[in-house]
């Protein structure tokens, strides 16, 4: 009976507004980094990506509050969370690093570290601007990201080679995937012998027959 009672007493008034106050700086800090992964993104961000990494941040800020200097708490934890089983891959690795940016900021804020939460996040945001204008400025002006779709054929590669050969000094093949209509799509990272060409590049791999839905993106 005394467990029950322990269990339903209410937090007194300075907890509940301590916990709420961590909530809301993981709020105002995941913003904060969601801002500058949308500055510096070369794509428009997805929204559920986005609105992940405030999810995250909140969320790990609970779970450290949680586990406390618990130990067994921790590996209890764990062990619920290994059940989760994430489908969607993420594809590039700057994405990656934004997740563990907004991981360790919700569980600066969850340790009692709002000093460290708030330096980090700040600190780090105006690194990854800076690496972003330095890209802006001093990168390669002849690297694009490349999309296109092909019929399914085990001989695929063969057909765009041509063009790729007279044009490409560098590609990498980033994704492959089946769409509905059954055609494969295929994403590259390419780099052109000539910026100017671009777009004869294009034209050329358009003209392609069986080449369609061509799309290519500055780097």
């Amino acid at each position: 009976m005394n467990t029950l009672f322990d269990f339903l007493t209410i937090p007194p008034l300075i907890t509940l507004g301590t916990d709420a106050l961590r909530l809301l700086l993981s709020f105002a800090l995941s913003i904060f980094i969601v801002n500058i992964y949308q500055w510096t993104h070369a794509k428009v961000p997805q929204k559920s990506f986005t609105d992940t990494l405030i999810i995250l941040c909140m969320l790990i800020s609970v779970v450290m509050v949680i586990i406390g200097d618990s130990i067994a708490r921790a590996f209890s934890l764990v062990g619920a969370l290994s059940i989760i089983r994430f489908r969607t891959a993420i594809q590039d690795p700057r994405d990656i690093g934004f997740v563990f940016y907004a991981l360790a900021v919700g569980m600066a804020v969850g340790a009692g570290n709002p000093s460290v939460a708030i330096l980090a996040t700040f600190l780090i945001g105006i690194i990854i601007l800076c690496i972003y204008h330095w890209h802006q400025r001093f990168g390669n002006d002849n690297e694009f990201s490349l999309e296109f779709c092909l019929p399914p054929d085990p001989n695929f590669e063969n057909i765009y080679r041509s063009v790729f050969d007279k044009h490409l000094i560098y590609e990498r093949l980033l994704e492959k995937r089946i769409k509905k209509s059954q055609m494969v799509e295929l994403t590259f990272r390419v780099k052109l012998a000539n910026p100017q060409e671009w777009l004869t590049f294009f034209t050329e791999l358009s003209r392609i027959e069986n080449v369609t839905e061509v799309k290519m993106d500055k780097e």
